[in-house]
Parts: C-alpha cells; structure tokens; sequence
C-alpha cells in the first residue's frame, strides 16, 4: 500500500528523522579506512533496510530511515531527505550529486511541512546532478538525464531531461 501525503505542523507530529547510531554510521561511512570494514558497512545496510547487493558511495546520506530499496542497485552518492518514503527499485543506478526530496513547505504557513512520497521503478538511470522533487513517480526502464529538476511523474521507457524534466524520447531499454 502507497503512503498518503503527511503534513507536519509546528508542535505536531514529530518528522522522521536518524537515530543517533543511523547518524554516525553514515558518519563513519563517510571515513575512507572506515567504509572499507564489512562491520560498519553491515551495520549502516542495517540500519537502513538496504539489500547487501546496494552499492553507496562516500557521498551517500539518508535523512530517515523511511526508505525501500531493490535489489542491485547503486546509489552513488545520493542525498535523500525521507521525511515522506522513498522507494527506489531493483536494477537501479544513481550517477554523481543526486537528491530526492520528499518535503516541501505550505506557502501559506512556512512551519508547515507537506511530505509526499517518491517511488522510482526498476531499472532506472539517474544521471548526475538531478533532483527528484516530492511526490513524483518515475516508470520503470528510463533515464533521466543530467542536470534535470523532476518535477512530475515520468513514464516508463523514456528518456526524459531538462528543467523541469520532461520526456526527449521513448527508448527500447534492453536488459
């Protein structure tokens, strides 16, 4: 079952945030000689509910632990803020300096948080620098090309670039 739209007002319900141990994990991580011990690696996957076979990258930091994520799929060093879930499917890979957003503010009460979730289908290319706004859905076998700002859903079998990002081309994706 998909999550529903959350809204966090000044003095609600608390937003999904790390533990102290996720935070140093991702800290420790972050260490060259660090992320090399199967231990912490081990224990950061844990901690967020990663596959084993789920590569990430020095760069890799995660908000909340509100995410799914397949099967062979490499992260690079992506930032999500999961205050709204993620789901990110098997057969998936992020280039360089990506982002996947799940929040955003009311315009009409700035200390209002409206968190929608992002899900993102199986054998999916996210190129470098893009960003991923909330609430979108991005089909299975795409690409999204450098540089986008995703700021609706994309369909499946496309390729899809630009700011805002919208589909260039359908493709013949072959796995």
């Amino acid at each position: 079952m998909e999550e529903k739209v959350k809204i966090y007002k000044l003095g609600g319900a608390k937003r999904p945030k790390n533990t102290f141990k996720q935070r140093l994990l991702l800290r420790m991580y972050s260490v060259p000689i660090l992320n090399r011990m199967k231990w912490v690696k081990r224990a950061l996957y844990k901690e967020f509910n990663l596959p084993l076979s789920t590569s990430i990258n020095k760069g890799f930091y995660c908000s909340a632990p509100n995410i799914e994520v397949g099967e062979n799929t490499g992260l690079g060093n992506l930032y999500i803020r999961a205050i709204g879930k993620v789901t990110i499917g098997r057969n998936c890979s992020f280039s360089y300096n990506n982002m996947i957003l799940t929040g955003t503010h009311d315009f009409s009460d700035f200390s209002t948080v409206i968190a929608k979730p992002v899900t993102i289908g199986d054998n999916v290319w996210i190129t470098s620098n893009v960003t991923i706004l909330p609430g979108v859905t991005i089909g299975s076998n795409t690409v999204i090309g450098a540089g986008s700002v995703v700021t609706r859903d994309i369909p499946s079998g496309v390729f899809a670039a630009g700011n805002p990002c919208k589909v260039i081309k359908l493709i013949d994706f072959k796995k």
